[in-house]
């Protein structure tokens, strides 16, 4: 009876945000800096907004397959403890730097920082935030909207799966996405595959030792990151980032990135209030840390080296579209996931690698787009008249893949081009080190 209540509060908490969404969910300015936050960046700013059903001439939707990211969560365990050490500190100087008016900051940025504090438990680390259910519903009741022959609004579990990583926060994303497509009364009648401790294709990377070994823990994974956290670009950020707070002592990397990382974190959670810790960021420094986290995330989960085993959760995508199985399909899961997947679908490849002499201003590879928090890949199979055809979606907006010649795929194009995808595509193969 509790798990109903709960279910019902959700609810009524859904409605609410509803009502006050375009206040928040409306497109910022390209200056914003929330819209530079990296993986941390709110998913309400990166979506696409236009939930109208999406058809094409002599086709209909007959199956959907998708994998999302979870949700808006708490920060891992080493940044809760940064907050409360760190940061706590930080604060207390920024205070009395700024004290009688004497400081850059402002009386409400001052009373920002002043009622700031940090009450995040250990044990709670990831943890899907009430934020993130939000996403999970509304991004749910969105997609049942563009598709509803694939995405039925009655519940089966012949025709419905969903599947999440052995991880709370996919586990909760999966269901509150659930919530946004079926009524309360249904909630507790829907099944979910067992949640695998080794899962290798929802979480392929974790359990690939060649990849585990050759990018993860290789040093040279990091020599672009490391150079330019050493670079004049970050030392001339730094210095600003202490002058716009006051401070007299020059902030450190780990310092200003722990600044940065809170920074999305609260704005993620809070659509009505502001973090303190994004008052230290310009436009052009908030530009210079996410360059910082792009590269890390181009090296070690991009095009930086080859994600071959990403092969795996696209070949369980051809086998979904071609089997008599579920029309739809929901895969909960990771960061890792979603950008490792996008560079094998060959999308936002920057045009030479992302290197530390210089920010790349004009890169596609931007995580704050590609990898916000609840960032998402679907592929739709269209029964068209001409035969079948695949659409692809990412954070819900269709997007034409390089192989292809429209938006709307040839199936046996598509299949053409991911041949080794769907028939050389052995874990142990590709995973075991030699």
């Amino acid at each position: 009876m509790k798990q109903c209540h709960d279910i019902i509060f959700v609810i009524s908490l859904s409605l609410i945000v509803l009502f006050c969404y375009n206040l928040t969910a409306s497109a910022l300015k390209s200056d914003d800096i929330r819209n530079h936050l990296g993986t941390r960046t709110p998913y309400r700013f990166k979506y696409n907004k236009d939930d109208n059903k999406i058809c094409f001439q002599n086709c209909k939707d007959d199956k959907i397959w998708m994998v999302l990211r979870h949700g808006t969560r708490l920060p891992n365990d080493k940044d809760i403890v940064g907050m409360n050490t760190i940061l706590k500190q930080l604060k207390i100087d920024i205070l009395l730097k700024n004290q009688n008016g004497k400081g850059p900051l402002s009386k409400e940025q001052l009373d920002w920082f002043e009622n700031w504090n940090n009450n995040t438990p250990l044990a709670k680390e990831r943890y899907l935030t009430i934020e993130g259910q939000d996403e999970m519903i509304l991004l749910a009741e969105r997609m049942q909207k563009r598709f509803p022959n694939a995405i039925k609004k009655k519940y089966n579990n012949e025709t419905f799966l969903f599947r999440y990583t052995a991880t709370q926060r996919a586990q909760q994303s999966a269901r509150y996405f659930t919530i946004g497509l079926f009524d309360s009364n249904k909630f507790q009648h829907i099944q979910f595959e067992p949640a695998l401790e080794v899962d290798t294709t929802l979480r392929f990377y974790k359990h690939c030792a060649k990849w585990q070994k050759q990018v993860k823990k290789n040093p040279d994974t990091y020599k672009e990151v490391t150079l330019f956290g050493q670079s004049k670009v970050m030392n001339d950020t730094l210095l600003a980032v202490t002058k716009k707070l006051g401070l007299d002592k020059t902030l450190t990397l780990d310092q200003v990135v722990l600044m940065y990382r809170v920074c999305g974190y609260e704005t993620s959670w809070h659509k009505y209030m502001k973090s303190p810790w994004c008052f230290g960021f310009d436009e052009k420094t908030i530009k210079v840390l996410e360059y910082f986290e792009d590269l890390k995330k181009y090296w070690v989960d991009g095009y930086g080296y080859t994600q071959r085993a990403a092969c795996m959760i696209m070949k369980n995508m051809f086998h979904t579209m071609s089997s008599n199985g579920p029309s739809a399909t929901f895969l909960f899961a990771h960061s890792g996931t979603i950008l490792k997947l996008l560079t094998h679908l060959q999308l936002y490849k920057p045009q030479c690698p992302l290197l530390a002499d210089a920010v790349d201003e004009g890169r596609p590879w931007r995580t704050s787009d590609i990898d916000c928090f609840a960032s998402n890949i679907a592929f739709v199979l269209f029964k068209c008249n001409d035969g079948d055809k695949i659409l692809t979606l990412h954070q819900e907006k269709i997007v034409k893949l390089p192989m292809c010649d429209t938006e709307l795929c040839p199936m046996a194009d598509l299949e053409k081009q991911f041949h080794n995808t769907i028939h050389n595509c052995n874990f142990t193969d590709i995973c075991s080190i030699d």
